[in-house]
């Protein structure tokens, strides 16, 4: 601890984060349980930098964090400016879209249709006309575009 003079004390954030070290070592293997309480009963009754120091004297500095090896082996990102091109695949297709909007049409049709049968031949007003027309909309809308 370079930055500290051996004569000051150190604060509880500090003894934490030798404590941490300690039990980074122990979990490594670098002490063994009867060596690592010892030095963790130390820990706690010593109060200045100069009677810590010799706790962690010998062991390997502390560990940095890591990028993760998943993250090592992707694509850099691209140069400004230039896009990457788009797949296919993304692109959400219309005619599923359409498809799904022309079962419900024609459900309300035969409903229609089946409701009329019921009444003896006498159909009532063709009301699935009102979702025929934004269905009509929708695939006419697309003709033009280019797939």
């Amino acid at each position: 601890m370079p930055q500290y003079q051996p004569y000051q004390r150190f604060t509880e954030a500090d003894r934490d984060k030798i404590a941490g070290r300690l039990r980074d070592a122990y979990a490594d293997g670098r002490l063994d349980q009867p060596e690592f309480s010892s030095r963790l009963d130390q820990l706690y009754t010593v109060q200045t930098y100069g009677e810590l120091e010799p706790l962690v004297r010998d062991l390997p500095p502390v560990r940095t964090y890591q990028t993760p090896e998943v993250v090592k082996d992707t694509r850099p990102a691209p140069e400004p400016g230039s896009f990457p091109e788009r797949k296919k695949e993304n692109q959400p297709n219309r005619r599923n879209a359409i498809g799904g909007f022309t079962g419900v049409v024609l459900i309300n049709v035969v409903i229609w249709f089946v409701v009329g049968l019921g009444n003896g031949g006498h159909w009532p007003h063709f009301w699935p006309v009102w979702m025929l027309i934004p269905w009509a909309i929708i695939a006419l809308g697309g003709l033009g575009r280019r797939r």
